[in-house]
């Protein structure tokens, strides 16, 4: 029996997807020598407004099945792939690669993606067309879940409230690095302030790898709460 013939990636299916590749293509091997994707992010983010989402809307946060087969196709029509019969280290660095390569666009994707959706409040005729019932960017930030900032000031915000409770962690430990009793209340009191301040909304830009950190971090805050808890009873 002859071998069954491969199956066409499903986002050839979407209208213009294809023109937006071969845009996108030539873009890819620049932005990784100057290390400045945004004329490659301005490109690739036009398949947001092209692919859908489970609910018909544009996806822009580019999770559908459509998006993700198509910037796999984008590196390997760029190039990014192993050769054939490549040994094993080759592939994981070649995966690594284009991990990499991915978070770089994501990121710079981040900005294009804000101020496209604020020009959406001038953009009347545009929002209507492409979401209905989303009156405002304010909504549509809302509906996506997507937090208005980009990627960089998400994370000079983190860093510096990251900053901020190193330095409240340092002026209350003692010389052997424990907390005295006497400051006992006051880090509790901080602590709970500072959890509660939190919203989930935060993590949902941030990449897989740091969700995976911060879930152990919190597992591991968990427990130790727990010990303190059953030590106050």
């Amino acid at each position: 029996m002859p071998p069954k013939k491969k199956a066409a990636p499903v986002w050839q299916a979407f209208p213009g997807a294809q023109e937006v590749m071969d845009r996108a293509v030539p873009l890819v091997a620049p932005a990784q020598q100057s290390r400045d994707f945004g004329p490659l992010a301005a490109v690739v983010f036009e398949t947001a407004l092209i692919f859908t989402n489970a609910d018909g809307l544009p996806d822009l946060r580019r999770e559908s099945y459509a998006t993700r087969q198509w910037m796999s196709s984008l590196l390997d029509a760029a190039g990014i792939v192993a050769p054939p019969m490549s040994p094993l280290d080759v592939r994981e660095a070649v995966k690594k690669d284009r991990q990499s390569l991915l978070q770089s666009i994501r990121e710079a994707i981040s900005p294009v993606r804000v101020n496209y959706v604020y020009s959406l409040d001038e953009l009347t005729d545009e929002r209507a067309r492409l979401f209905p019932n989303l009156s405002s960017s304010e909504e549509i930030f809302a509906y996506y879940k997507i937090i208005p900032k980009t990627q960089r000031e998400i994370r000079t915000a983190n860093y510096h409230r990251k900053a901020a409770l190193q330095s409240i962690g340092a002026a209350v430990l003692g010389a052997d690095g424990e907390v005295p009793p006497g400051r006992c209340a006051e880090v509790v009191h901080s602590l709970h302030r500072t959890v509660a301040a939190l919203s989930p909304k935060v993590f949902e830009e941030l990449s897989p790898e740091v969700k995976d950190q911060l879930r152990k971090e919190l597992a591991e805050t968990r427990a130790a709460l727990l010990a303190l808890e059953s030590a106050l009873s």
